[in-house]
């Protein structure tokens, strides 16, 4: 769940898990759903967020009514010490600015390797690990010119 650019940066690892797995993925605009919510929601619900910021009031708002509902929620924050990393807003928290899609992506690959449809994870991680730095610095000075 999201707004504005999260909510963009959610909804292509939703395609991408959409053609790669058995589990149910859904993209909801945090404003609309603490509006008209989703029958599909329930207290088994994992809610991945991410926020630059950590203030923002509909994500603030959004995990207040995901824990009232039983759901866990895994946030990506950027800035310490803001709304969203105090230990009442998320029940896994990973602090850290940038590449907020490779975050994303991330998960979703861990889930599906937990779900049994990634076979190459392990592999594919040692080899991001190993390459994906160097990859990003040589695409940006690519990019400068």
């Amino acid at each position: 769940m999201g707004i504005g650019g999260t909510y963009a940066s959610s909804m292509q690892v939703e395609v991408y898990m959409r053609g790669r797995s058995k589990l149910p993925v859904f993209v909801e605009n945090a404003a609309e759903f603490l509006t008209t919510g989703n029958k599909k929601f329930t207290n088994k619900s994992v809610v991945i967020i991410s926020s630059v910021s950590g203030n923002t009031k509909e994500m603030v708002e959004l995990v207040d009514r995901v824990h009232e509902k039983g759901a866990k929620v895994f946030s990506f924050i950027d800035n310490p010490g803001t709304t969203l990393t105090q230990p009442d807003k998320q029940d896994y928290l990973i602090v850290y600015p940038m590449n907020e899609q490779l975050k994303f992506y991330m998960v979703a690959n861990y889930l599906m390797y937990k779900n049994g449809e990634f076979d190459d994870y392990d592999r594919y991680n040692k080899e991001m690990e190993a390459n994906l730095a160097d990859v990003l610095v040589q695409v940006e000075k690519d990019s400068d010119e």
